[in-house]
């Protein structure tokens, strides 16, 4: 692979330019970050054309192995094997740990985001990737029940036309209560309050 990480090329079309790109710096598409900087331009007869101008960086990850071995390590110290599952997407690692753990999962996962946020910091969040971690399907049992709460809130407000604050949530959990709200056309939702404590507002338009 080049040593090189980032550069600026041009093509005739966005997918040339991507191309181009990729055999300069040896990577495939989908370890590249793409930021288009000109826009191409076709002419007439050639004439009055516009290449199309891309900034292409190589993607760096999260060392998913890591991660991996911190929390097997922290695990096995309190005596428990585990065998993190690894998935991603563009934007997140996602771990997942099977099992029943209820200290960890008590008060809302408190010590599932904590022990996230160690992770998090131990091996980095490089390249605009998070690290989410799930223990023994915590998360998404979290997700559904949040999903619930938010459309019952909606339909309450749709009928009463009073505003409804809901208790404090981390910012994880606003933005799916947030995310449902605006499914509803004539509702908004904001957050207000400070940290840890800042709650969701829901009201009509």
């Amino acid at each position: 692979m080049s040593d090189l990480r980032e550069i600026e090329v041009e093509g005739p079309t966005l997918e040339e330019a991507r191309l181009r790109a990729e055999g300069r710096l040896g990577a495939l598409s989908e370890e590249l970050e793409v930021t288009v900087l000109q826009e191409g331009k076709q002419g007439m007869l050639g004439l009055f054309s516009r290449p199309w101008r891309i900034r292409a960086r190589i993607r760096e990850i999260v060392d998913d192995a890591a991660a991996v071995e911190l929390l097997r390590s922290f695990f096995a110290a309190l005596g428990n094997d585990v065998a993190p599952k690894v998935r991603r997407d563009e934007e997140h690692l996602f771990l997942d740990i099977e099992g029943e753990f209820d200290w960890l999962t008590r008060r809302h996962g408190e010590a599932v985001d904590a022990l996230q946020y160690i992770v998090s910091a131990a091996v980095g969040r490089r390249g605009g990737q998070r690290i989410v971690l799930d223990v023994g399907g915590y998360r998404a049992a979290r997700q559904a029940s949040l999903e619930k709460l938010a459309r019952a809130v909606a339909e309450q407000v749709l009928r009463s036309g009073e505003a409804t604050t809901l208790e404090s949530m981390t910012a994880g959990e606003r933005r799916i209560v947030h995310s449902v709200i605006q499914e509803y056309p004539d509702l908004t939702s904001h957050s207000q309050g400070e940290e840890p404590h800042r709650r969701v507002i829901v009201e009509r338009r």
